[in-house]
């Protein structure tokens, strides 16, 4: 079948599906890990940018080598996947980890996607694609933008999939919904939302009702799954919008040296990769001492691990450089100290109240940005007229 093809509509078929949205490959068995790590590609793995038609379409065009890795990405996932990624290859405990990517791009893109992870280093568990194709099929252009659903149930087959006891670890970006996607699961999977609030919670992010309602259907049989972690990558020029407490939960980074350090305090990473990594975001990624200084305080001044904190003042004696405060540090810092007390006192009605309220606020920075852009764009033709 050809694309022009796949594109006609079925007339038997006028219900829409949210599952024809995903597509997902395993490249190896996901049921046993005991940590999942999920990780998305745009904006938070690649430095992707999508804020028009024309650089989307670009996107389509480009070979694995065009792609540029978010610094030291690959090797923060690979670290927290596989250990000591010097080590030997363990052939028993919890190494290695599951590491899932979940994508909002289309599947046709999959092959030169895993060409530049493995171009990386990377290898992973599965992958998750949107499908648009079935998008365009059904006539749903106002839905290629709309990918709080699509997400939502890429993540919940994953849990459907995990053992028992297992634990996620989800990472993000604060370009489009990861932060509410995100949130959502955790307090489904923590019991602070059932199936008609969560239902709630997604139609509060504008998905229709009768999908909204499948998605509910899916968490009335929930196993004993947790999030441990949500983990948002605060995108140059775009808004990280809070609304607390409902965000109490979300640690935010603004580089993966940042992110490493995270996962570092939730154990994830050792703390003895502190002053290795530190170094290699130095020497290979174009960190500034000073920068790593300003994160390597706001551990120190964290209540963290005490071997974190030890590491990180140990890894501050190497560094040549004096240092002052930054926002940057100061984000990392409330992030390091994170706390769901408040958020566990909210009820239900409570977090569907303080969830429209966030997506109004996330729609007033989204036009913000949009009416930003527009005006620059002017800006930009009235300068390059010829006169």
């Amino acid at each position: 079948m050809g694309f022009w093809d796949s594109l006609k509509r079925p007339a038997q078929d006028s219900t829409y599906r949210l599952e024809r949205l995903v597509d997902s490959l395993l490249r190896e068995e996901a049921g046993k890990g005991g940590v999942h790590i999920v990780c998305d590609i745009d904006k938070t793995y690649l430095e992707t940018e999508f804020e028009s038609l024309i650089r989307m379409a670009r996107i389509a065009f480009e070979a694995a080598s065009d792609k540029v890795t978010v610094a030291g990405a690959s090797e923060v996932l690979q670290l927290a996947r596989w250990g000591d990624v010097s080590a030997s290859l363990p052939t028993s405990g919890e190494f290695p980890r599951c590491l899932h990517f979940v994508s909002s791009s289309p599947p046709q893109l999959r092959t030169v996607l895993a060409e530049k992870m493995m171009m990386d280093g990377l290898d992973w568990t599965s992958d998750t694609f949107k499908n648009q194709v079935y998008n365009l099929r059904m006539g749903r252009m106002d839905l290629l933008r709309q990918h709080v659903a699509y997400k939502s149930l890429a993540l919940l087959n994953l849990v459907a999939k995990a053992e028992d006891e297992a634990t996620f670890y989800l990472i993000g970006d604060n370009a489009e919904s990861d932060a509410y996607i995100y949130t959502g699961i955790k307090l489904l999977l923590d019991g602070r939302l059932n199936a008609s609030t969560y239902q709630a919670y997604l139609e509060a992010a504008g998905v229709e009702s009768k999908v909204a309602q499948s998605l509910a259907a899916l968490a009335k049989v929930r196993k004993r799954v947790g999030v441990a972690a949500v983990l948002i990558r605060r995108v140059p020029g775009y808004a990280m919008v809070e609304q607390s407490p409902l965000t109490d939960s979300v640690q935010t980074f603004d580089d993966f040296f940042q992110a490493a350090l995270l996962l570092m305090a939730h154990g994830l990473i050792g703390s003895e990769h502190l002053w290795p990594l530190a170094r290699s975001f130095h020497n290979h990624h174009g960190m500034t001492q000073r920068q790593i200084a300003h994160s390597l305080q706001a551990v120190s001044a964290a209540p963290v691990l005490t071997q974190l904190r030890q590491a990180a003042a140990e890894a501050l004696q190497r560094l040549t450089v004096a240092t002052r405060s930054s926002s940057s540090a100061s984000a990392l810092e409330r992030s390091l100290g994170v706390t769901p007390a408040r958020l566990n006192q909210l009820t239900g009605s409570d977090i569907l109240r303080h969830a429209r309220l966030w997506q109004q606020r996330m729609a007033a920075a989204k036009d913000k940005r949009e009416d930003k852009s527009r005006r620059q764009a002017a800006k930009s033709t009235n300068t390059n007229r010829v006169k």
